[in-house]
């Protein structure tokens, strides 16, 4: 077999498609992806650059893949965010480990990476088209260790959850509360495009541009009714939402959120109850999604939401 000084790191080049969903299978076993995500979440990303993605190749055999990212475009409201970049996915052949090559391969996406501008690279949460939000520490084991090796710090966690809807069904005490709330001028409602820019103003005020895109890419390829719910106030302004089948995938819930000030009054709640309630009417039986911490772990987890993975955010400050 080969030691790690045979093995040659090149840009990444078209025909290692196939063998880079390949592999990339082998080694990521918990995320598996299928080539027609490969190139929708990463090859036809707008940003995506053949110059910031690497491979690492043994006699004409990809042995190791990673890419990074930096915007080019801008991500509505967010900019160009220079001094901010990413490293979205890294891997390595099991037998080719432990040789320097995911040390090298990340060396050769840093030193594209470092333009002067950028302040810190972070691990696998570029936004929109992320895999995971960090990195997982229980089902990919020495990861984390294999990071710090090569400089990342720990800057937070964050975990994925899923719940089984067979058994869903909505509680009294919801069917009440919205009752209670009608009584003052609050209706829940599926979304329709006679709220659509009051909805994207909402997202743009409350949350910023990354949940403007979500709703945003669901209005343009007319799936917003279908997946998009929405809290309605008695001067009929969006005050809440919530949606599901971001990236296309039918039971990814998420995002939703209610106007700062309401919080307390269980509009949220009641969103994802409805909500839960409607993917189960469209035989829609499993529900998850891939980043919460915090309070929003504390609510779902109220709501009957378990966690199945758990991670640990990662960066590397670039030196002054």
């Amino acid at each position: 077999m080969s030691n790690a000084i045979d093995v040659s790191f090149t840009q990444y080049d078209q025909k290692f498609e196939t063998q880079v969903v390949n592999l990339w299978n082998e080694c990521l076993t918990s995320d598996l992806i299928t080539l027609p995500i490969f190139r929708k979440q990463v090859l036809f990303d707008e940003n995506f650059r053949q110059e910031f993605a690497f491979c690492a190749v043994d006699n004409n055999t990809l042995v190791g893949f990673g890419f990074g990212m930096k915007r080019i475009f801008p991500y509505l409201e967010r900019g160009v965010e220079p001094e901010k970049s990413w490293i979205n996915v890294i891997f390595v052949k099991e037998n080719y480990r432990r040789k320097g090559i995911g040390t090298q391969l990340i060396k050769c996406i840093e030193e594209k990476l470092n333009d002067g501008l950028s302040k810190k690279i972070t691990l696998a949460s570029y936004s929109p088209n992320y895999f995971f939000p960090g990195v997982d520490r229980i089902n990919y084991k020495g990861s984390k260790e294999f990071f710090e090796y090569n400089g990342y710090q720990i800057s937070g966690e964050a975990v994925s959850m899923s719940k089984s809807l067979f058994d869903y069904e909505v509680p009294q005490e919801t069917i009440d509360k919205i009752n209670e709330l009608a009584s003052i001028g609050y209706r829940f409602e599926r979304f329709t495009y006679d709220y659509a820019f009051k909805l994207l103003e909402f997202l743009k005020n409350e949350f910023g541009g990354g949940w403007k895109q979500n709703a945003l890419s669901l209005m343009k390829t007319n799936d917003a009714e279908d997946t998009i719910l929405i809290c309605i106030d008695k001067d009929d302004d969006v005050v809440g939402f919530c949606m599901r089948k971001m990236d296309g995938f039918p039971m990814r819930f998420g995002p939703f959120g209610v106007k700062a000030e309401l919080r307390s009054l269980g509009l949220g709640g009641i969103l994802f109850d409805l909500m839960q309630k409607e993917m189960k009417s469209q035989r829609l039986f499993d529900l998850y999604f891939l980043w919460t911490h915090g309070a929003g772990q504390r609510f779902y987890e109220r709501h009957g939401v378990h966690v199945y993975r758990e991670y640990d955010l990662m960066e590397k400050k670039f030196e002054e």
